[in-house]
């Protein structure tokens, strides 16, 4: 017996201690939800928008963020009702700042006046909150590796116009010093032209006017489309790539933009948040905000920029309605152009670009297969030059930016 109770005591104490050191680690270890809501709307706010809760709710290390409401200042998008968000898997980073596995969204919809739009299904992951005093501005925009939306469904009067499906965007961590990639698409957009124009026809009747469009009479519909975007950035250095902005339209043809932009770097970005922010303070009065953000763009760079157009039918289609309209036949139209197009880009007063394109065109109108105009300077050339070479000489800035147009390439 006596060498029991000192057993039983011992046990008990270690219990006991065990039980105080699990109540203490919780309490200074457990998650503070206000404080995450707080961080989320200091860094929406620093990129322009504004996020309103009703209610923070914790529950270990999920966050649920009740009755969202959030803004886009100066912008028709006005206010939306996205309801509920849940955080998921939310830690603090041990240097200030939290990180979330995923961002549910509520499925939420918006009516304003004819127009509704419904949206389903919106996850971001990967989330990173920086602490209010990171120093670092790319760090310190919130910042995420993956982002999705199920559908966006948009409906006039009742009659559904656009169809969004499977918007995704996927982006590398950000490192310091090390470039970011991204990935951007939309697997299916789908809009009713047919519909659309009734709605249009009945709000120019109502104004007293009529404009025709001619997608209709090339027999569009419907259209289906998709997009598709991949590119880089290197903060530090200011150099943005994009490889590619691909719109596939079914039926009609494929567009893809490519770009080279400089002097997109980490102070660029802080003046125009810097400038985002006045504009959102004016209010109405927005001149000098926006005399300052296109001040700021002559800091940028052009390294090269494309336009391609791949055709899938729509270039027979145009060539037969303005034949029909102008009582001749496709291929007296495309005689016609032929004709006309010399005496157009020799507006230019570019004689050997002048040859180039009428040569391109040309090729194109025979068989229409691509068409690209192509700016690939040597070196960088700076919006500020491409502006002063605009208003003191526009022909000039065909050599500039070394403008090419090619055909069936």
């Amino acid at each position: 017996m006596p060498v029991m109770k000192p057993l039983y005591t011992a046990a008990r104490t270690l219990s006991v201690a065990t039980a105080l050191t699990v109540i203490f680690a919780g309490s200074a270890y457990a998650l503070d939800g206000n404080d995450v809501a707080k961080r989320l709307q200091a860094r929406f706010e620093e990129q322009g928008t504004k996020i309103a809760f009703g209610k923070v709710e914790t529950d270990g290390t999920t966050v649920t963020l009740r009755d969202t409401k959030v803004t886009v200042p100066n912008s028709e998008i006005g206010e939306l009702p996205v309801g509920d968000i849940v955080l998921k898997d939310v830690a603090e980073d041990g240097k200030g700042a939290y990180t979330a596995e995923t961002a549910t969204f509520q499925d939420f919809s918006k009516t304003e006046d004819k127009t509704k739009i419904d949206v389903k299904g919106i996850e971001i992951g990967k989330i990173y909150l920086a602490a209010d005093n990171e120093e670092d501005v790319i760090a310190k925009m919130m910042a995420y590796q993956t982002f999705k939306v199920d559908s966006l469904v948009v409906a006039e009067d009742g009659q559904e116009m656009a169809n969004i499906k499977d918007i995704s965007a996927k982006s590398s961590a950000y490192t310091k010093g090390t470039p970011m990639t991204y990935e951007f698409g939309v697997k299916s957009i789908d809009l009713d032209i047919e519909k659309m124009e009734e709605i249009r026809k009945k709000s120019e009747a109502e104004a007293g006017e009529t404009t025709p469009n001619p997608m209709l009479d090339l027999g569009y519909k419907q259209l289906k489309m998709a997009i598709t975007s991949t590119g880089s950035w290197e903060p530090e250095k200011g150099d943005l790539v994009m490889d590619k902005m691909e719109f596939d339209v079914a039926d009609l043809g494929k567009f893809d933009t490519t770009l080279k932009l400089g002097g997109y770097d980490t102070k660029f970005i802080k003046a125009i948040q810097e400038a985002n922010k006045k504009l959102a303070d004016s209010g109405e009065n927005n001149d000098a905000a926006t005399m300052a953000m296109l001040g700021l763009m002559q800091q940028l760079s052009i390294g090269g920029i494309s336009f391609r157009y791949d055709d899938a039918s729509l270039t027979p289609k145009l060539l037969e309605y303005y034949g029909k309209q102008q009582g001749i036949s496709s291929e007296d139209m495309v005689n016609q152009i032929k004709g006309i197009a010399p005496l157009m880009v020799g507006y230019l007063g570019h004689a050997d670009f002048a040859i180039q394109a009428t040569t391109a065109l040309n090729t194109y109108l025979d068989d229409p297969k691509s068409l690209t105009i192509a700016a690939k300077p040597d070196a960088p050339v700076s919006f500020a030059l491409i502006a002063a070479t605009a208003t003191a000489d526009p022909k000039k800035i065909i050599d500039l930016l070394a403008v090419k147009l090619t055909a069936n390439q």
